[in-house]
């Protein structure tokens, strides 16, 4: 048989295998979740969710909701309130969110939104089962809409998207999730997430194909009119995000190449004594092992200490984390998925706890996460180490598979619920899946180079995760590689204040990161904008207890607050920091760059100076002044500067009021370490102004009064004719009148 002929045959049977709907049967069941159809070669299930979605799981058997990592706990027997409907020759399932509709006959389905409104044309199901290997499911698209998504994560340097094989990879994550301008979200969730579902743009443009490896493909359909809507919507299917604690706000320096107890002592020294605000110390390889293990024969070495601590860098670990505290710098050290100690990696083998034995060949070192008896020896192995007062961890090089990080995670809190139950689990990853966010993740973009394109690409980066359901994100600021020069840290410095996590970082060649190491220019330009962070921590916090509670990220593109904009669709160089702060921060040599200002009224931050929406201008900026917006209409706290979190309140709380607009902000306050905020112990002020009357009115919720709270504040009103100021004392209720 020649080539050709055996390409015809193949097209053949791909061909047969292709018309799954045409040999179909008209054999609709009702289940307790929906509806049942029936095919010849597929049957598919379509049900309502109690996260207020859609499930629609096609397969070569009776389909049963997949379990995966993906999704937060959502039982599959509570009934959600629905109802069976038919329509043109369709029939299908109406619950609150709207309409998932299903031709009995061709397979032909559709979706519409609570009012109506057809978000997902009608189309095939799709084209082929592959009995046990694949699925293909597709999904219909306005043919006069060119194929463009948000939300798939990191894998382009754009916002919109065309395509998403998905994967992990070095500060990579590309997900199997998006949202469309036709108003919709989807969460394909495969028979097995380390070997997720991915989708491409159909042939002919009316279509999107997802392709599910395994024999059964769920996807999560969430009608959502805005990319706020499917935040909302994708939290309540994979899990919201709980509140880092308060010092994961602060600037964190990271470092390898930490060389002795002194060398520490000098840099926190250095840092205070030059007035450079910081909360952490981050911690390579050095804190636990003499030398990295990237040169160990996969046997390992028998006195490589994998759970200890390296007596030449910490002789007295306790009693130095402890005293690095007191001084208002926590400790986060590095982790890595594998083992180097000799007879620990004999046990793993012995017990089959390593990557290669659970099908997934990266490293013959690499431990696989997902056993729990291997998570259950790894807690063990950690409790020292907690107790000796480690914050955070720090998690390296774990994308052996696409759910590692998520299961390493697992082990981490549930090692800290165990030895430390009220604390807040912090960790740092290099990439994620969706549902990581449940345990109080955050992520990083990997192995950067310092150069100014890599600044530049460095937000699209986060926002794409924002919207990937990731919102605390940060990278090396400086660059992991290379030198940057002064004007670049400072740069980056300055555009890492509106991050979600501010973070800098280097290998062990490169210059440290440390401010002071770049002339007194850049130490300047760093030590302001490090301030700037710091007096902005009451509005982040206040966001990311709002992130909590809705899913909205704090770091959103401005397509995400404009959706009406044809200009922000694409738009990464300026973002959003909740609704209240424009950040357009310098990427480029030189001081100038151009800002496009949406519509409204926008405010100079921290000035009266106006300037009108609809409209692109360059500015100028020195070394030490970021581009920073406010629209008009916005109530922003602002804190003192303090060299740490664990200084706060360490004064009058800042109410800046830009008027224009009626305006309202919740400010939230909690002790900033413990999880005692989610059931209730904190405390709510809620500011209102009214730009009619003139004046700024609070009222407070809740008993929270530990001693980090705001007892003062000052209220500044940037007047048209100048900056007014007043002050007062925040009480349950008060008011100031201007």
């Amino acid at each position: 048989m020649t080539s050709r002929m055996r390409f015809i045959l193949h097209v053949l049977i791909l061909s047969l295998m292709a018309r799954i709907p045409a040999l179909a049967q008209d054999n609709v069941e009702t289940t307790s979740r929906g509806l049942l159809i029936k095919f010849i070669r597929a049957q598919v299930e379509l049900a309502a969710t109690e996260q207020g979605a859609f499930r629609l799981s096609v397969a070569n058997h009776t389909p049963e909701p997949v379990p995966t990592t993906f999704l937060a706990n959502i039982n599959f027997n509570t009934s959600t309130p629905w109802q069976k409907i038919n329509e043109a020759g369709m029939v299908g399932i109406k619950s609150s969110g709207g309409e998932l509709l299903m031709n009995p006959q061709s397979g032909e389905w559709m979706m519409k939104n609570a009012q109506g409104e057809v978000v997902i044309p009608p189309h095939g199901i799709g084209e082929s089962i592959d009995s046990g290997k694949t699925v293909e499911v597709d999904l219909g698209w306005n043919t006069n809409t060119e194929i463009k998504v948000y939300g798939c994560g990191n894998g382009t340097d754009t916002l919109q998207q065309t395509k998403a094989t998905t994967k992990v990879s070095n500060g990579k994550s590309v997900i199997p999730y998006y949202w469309s301008e036709a108003g919709y979200a989807v969460l394909a969730v495969a028979t097995d997430d380390n070997r997720p579902a991915f989708w491409l743009a159909g042939t002919s443009g009316d279509y999107v194909r997802w392709m599910f490896p395994g024999d059964t493909a769920d996807l999560y359909l969430m009608p959502a009119a805005t990319l706020e809507d499917a935040a909302r919507a994708y939290a309540r299917l994979t899990g919201f995000a709980p509140v880092p604690p308060r010092w994961a706000f602060g600037y964190l320096q990271s470092r390898w190449g930490w060389k002795d107890p002194a060398y520490i002592e000098d840099t926190l020294h250095q840092f205070r004594q030059l007035k450079v605000p910081v909360d952490a110390f981050i911690f390579d390889f050095e804190w636990y092992t003499l030398k990295p293990d990237y040169e160990l024969q996969n046997d390992g070495l028998t006195n490589f200490t994998d759970f200890y601590w390296n007596p030449h860098l910490f002789p007295t670990p306790a009693k130095q984390v402890a005293d690095y505290k007191k001084q208002g710098v926590q400790f986060v050290g590095i982790r890595k998925p594998r083992l180097g100690n000799t007879a620990s990696l004999a046990m793993m083998h012995s017990n089959h706890w390593d990557m290669v034995s659970a099908g997934e060949k990266y490293h013959l070192r690499d431990v696989n996460f997902k056993n729990p008896g291997f998570r259950e020896w790894y807690i063990a192995q950690s409790a020292d180490l907690l107790r000796a007062g480690v914050a955070g961890w720090w998690d390296d090089e774990g994308e052996g598979s696409f759910t590692t990080y998520y299961y390493w995670n697992l082990a981490e809190s549930d090692g800290l619920a165990r030895f430390n139950p009220h604390a807040r689990l912090w960790t740092l990853n290099r990439a994620f899946s969706p549902g990581l966010q449940r345990f109080g993740a955050a992520v990083w973009s990997g192995d950067i180079n310092g150069t100014w394109q890599v600044l530049r690409d460095t937000p699209t980066s986060l926002l794409n995760w924002s919207m990937a359901g990731m919102p605390y994100g940060t990278c090396d600021i400086g660059g992991f590689f290379k030198e940057p020069s002064p004007e670049l840290l400072s740069r980056w410095m300055e555009a890492g204040v509106f991050f979600p996590v501010m973070r800098s970082h280097s290998e062990i060649k490169a210059t440290p990161r440390f401010p002071w190491l770049y002339g007194t220019n850049a130490l300047n330009a760093i030590r302001k904008a490090v301030e700037l962070r710091y007096r902005l921590i009451p509005f982040y916090y206040s966001l990311a207890h709002e992130t909590f509670s809705t899913g909205v990220p704090l770091m959103r593109p401005l397509v995400m607050e404009f959706p009406g904009d044809a200009k922000v669709a694409d738009r990464s160089d300026e973002w959003m920091m909740g609704s209240s702060l424009l950040a357009a921060p310098v990427m480029q040599e030189g001081e100038t760059r151009s800002v496009y200002f949406p519509a409204g009224d926008w405010y100079v931050f921290g000035t009266n100076q106006i300037i009108a929406g609809n409209q692109t201008i360059d500015v100028t900026a020195a070394l030490d002044e970021i581009p920073v917006y406010v629209p008009a209409g916005t109530i922003l706290p602002l804190g003192p500067v303090v060299q740490s979190t664990a200084d706060l309140p360490g004064g009058p709380l800042e109410v800046q009021v830009y008027p224009g607009k009626d305006a309202e902000f919740t400010l939230v306050e909690d002790d900033g370490a413990t999880k005692d905020y989610m059931n209730g112990a904190m405390r709510k002020t809620t500011f209102t102004w009214d730009n009619t009357a003139r004046q700024l009115r609070w009222h407070q919720e809740g008993a929270y009064a530990g001693g980090d709270i705001f007892k003062k504040l000052n209220v500044v009103l940037f007047d048209r004719s100048g900056r007014i100021q007043k002050q007062g004392t925040l009480k349950r209720n008060g008011s100031v009148s201007f």
